[in-house]
């Protein structure tokens, strides 16, 4: 019990009843809050506007009507200085940053991510051209998709060529899958692109396309097995991105981590918070992490060189505290995209999946 972090030993020093009951008055203390930004979603002044989204150029971008981009977080697609919205380069997507009660705890060069819908058959150029602009190079993608790319889908479409194929978008962007990998029963696939403008002299960009299918809209897996491999995989995708151009005397940025469902809430944003609360145990030094199973050379040695590369600070997360990171940090995005973590089913999940990481 004692190696647990502190926020989730109290969880388990209660009845399963009393501990279900704390969450769920957290969630509740989350939604409350969401309701009082989504009153001012449709006045102009206010960052969480949502305005801009449902002009008549822009609708028919959104997969859902109640699913919108906050202002003052979108990502604009097109790489000129304008910050207005138009119907050239909105996308329904989201950055989200660290948490600021939470930047002491997570490496310097932690990347941020880009909660977005599953693009739509209209919208599949202008998502590879944000991934592009963005310097993305990991994809998390948690729905299933339909192989019919050019007819909407209820839920998602493919976006990406089969394995060995080539496919353009827009005439000047062009994405190459090198490989696709299954595991999981075929639950989850990882694919390997080269995404590059077809005019442009600039390298290849290597992108790491995670999908995984057996994700229930609105629910949870019946296991957070898939998940943690998952995280250990892009990690050690990572690593390894950064110790080949290390040795060519590049250093590598991996900009932003891209991550989906349909909607680009409720799965994505559960993605989002378990992997952020990894990111703080990792760097903090918690040192009951599990580890990688088939990989634990390159678990051991990313703790250890997060663990090397922290400065603490008075702020900095202790794990034997009882700062709830999964709290803070879905407090922190819901800021930056409406409904992330959309069920308490969900919400729970985040707990039990950092608890598995611990045991």
């Amino acid at each position: 019990m004692s190696r647990l972090p502190g926020f989730l030993r109290l969880d388990s020093a209660t009845t399963t009843r009393a501990a279900a009951e704390a969450q769920h008055q957290l969630f509740a203390q989350l939604n409350s809050m969401e309701r009082q930004r989504a009153q001012a979603a449709f006045t102009l002044s206010s960052p969480f506007s949502v305005l801009h989204a449902v002009q008549d150029s822009t609708r028919e971008q959104n997969r859902y009507t109640d699913i919108l981009p906050y202002r003052h977080s979108q990502v604009l697609v097109g790489n000129n200085s304008s910050t207005a919205i138009s119907p050239q380069n909105f996308i329904n997507a989201n950055r989200i940053s660290a948490p600021a009660k939470l930047r002491t705890s997570l490496p310097d060069n932690w990347h941020s991510y880009i909660a977005t819908q599953a693009p739509l058959p209209q919208t599949q150029s202008r998502f590879w051209r944000m991934i592009l602009e963005q310097n993305v190079h990991v994809i998390v993608c948690l729905t299933a998709v339909s192989p019919e790319r050019s007819r909407r889908a209820p839920k998602a479409e493919r976006y990406w060529p089969l394995a060995g194929e080539t496919d353009e978008f827009e005439k000047d962007i062009k994405v190459r899958n090198l490989e696709t990998t299954n595991h999981s029963d075929q639950v989850v696939a990882y694919h390997q692109f080269e995404v590059w403008y077809a005019a442009s002299d600039e390298p290849r960009r290597l992108v790491l396309l995670v999908h995984y299918q057996g994700w229930p809209d609105h629910g949870v897996p019946q296991t957070s097995n898939d998940i943690r491999g998952m995280l250990y995989r892009i990690r050690a995708w990572k690593q390894d991105q950064e110790q080949r151009l290390s040795l060519q005397g590049t250093k590598l940025d991996l900009g932003p981590t891209v991550v989906h469902c349909s909607a680009g809430c409720g799965r994505t944003g559960t993605f989002c918070v378990v992997d952020t609360a990894f990111a703080v145990l990792e760097h903090t030094g918690y040192p009951h992490l599990k580890s990688r199973g088939t990989d634990n050379h390159s678990q051991t040695e990313y703790a250890r060189q997060s663990t090397l590369s922290r400065a603490a600070t008075d702020d900095q997360y202790n794990w034997q505290g009882n700062r709830d990171i999964i709290f803070e940090s879905l407090d922190s995005f819901r800021e930056e995209r409406m409904m992330m973590v959309q069920t308490a089913p969900q919400f729970s999940f985040c707990y039990q999946t950092v608890r598995d990481m611990c045991q």
